[in-house]
């Protein structure tokens, strides 16, 4: 077994402040919330007596039930929401890091 030593410092001498990449973290958080509403809507459609599809109706616009026209304007909700939803953290996080960090 050979030996092994581990530094506790990091590579990098000058350690500034985080940043996240604001795109990055919107398509992420987009495409996280589109995700998760269409394996919603297909359990939805698997299991109607569960309820689980309820609250996307509720905070959704326009969503009547499991038809085509509701399932594409969840999805770009979804991706609309989430991406802003991503961008925002990603520069109230980076404004913050700059300004504290």
């Amino acid at each position: 077994m050979a030996n092994t030593i581990l530094h506790a410092h990091s590579e990098r001498s000058s350690a500034g402040p985080a940043h996240v990449s604001v795109p990055v973290l919107g398509a992420t958080i987009a495409a996280f919330a589109a995700i998760s509403f269409l394996l919603c809507m297909l359990l939805g459609l698997v299991a109607p007596e569960w309820g689980l599809h309820t609250p996307w109706l509720q905070f959704y616009l326009g969503l009547t039930g499991f038809d085509p026209r509701s399932l594409a304007l969840g999805l770009l909700q979804s991706v609309i929401f989430g991406g802003y939803t991503g961008a925002l953290i990603a520069a109230i996080f980076n404004f913050i890091s700059r300004r504290f960090g």
